[in-house]
């Protein structure tokens, strides 16, 4: 097989396992067209490609904001990166400092986790729960 091209090869009355161990030959075929068949509904062929439209609308309406939050939030990003291997070269030089970070660390953390934690329970109940009303 090619790097530029891949054959697609598959089984056909002449290529069977039986055939095939006795002609020991095996054909490829280079191009396979699967044909879907139509939808009967074509109001549903045109909702889909409104809806697709609408949100192709409002991705290029919003991408000027996308873009602006990436370059606000970039500073934090290179600051959190640089605190991230600064750290761990200091905790590869001094491996006592680790347990010392992990020990000052953990409570905050588990504080973090006790006030972040129900919001994020309530957003993801409020998700799942709405998704399941529209289905019915």
């Amino acid at each position: 097989m090619s790097a530029l091209r891949k054959n697609v090869i598959f089984e056909t009355e002449a290529n069977t396992p039986e055939t095939a161990v006795a002609n020991k030959t095996w054909e490829p075929v280079l191009y396979n067209i699967v044909r879907r068949p139509r939808e009967e509904n074509s109001v549903s062929v045109e909702a889909k490609s409104a809806a697709s439209t609408a949100k192709n609308i409002a991705l290029f309406l919003a991408s000027p904001f996308i873009g602006l939050a990436y370059i606000a939030a970039m500073p934090f990003v290179a600051l959190g990166a640089l605190a991230y291997f600064g750290a761990k070269a200091f905790f590869n030089k001094v491996p006592v400092a680790k347990h010392v970070a992990m020990l000052v660390a953990a409570p905050v953390l588990g504080l973090a986790m006790i006030v972040v934690a129900p919001i994020v329970g309530a957003g993801a109940l409020g998700y799942y729960g709405s998704k399941a009303l529209a289905r019915n």
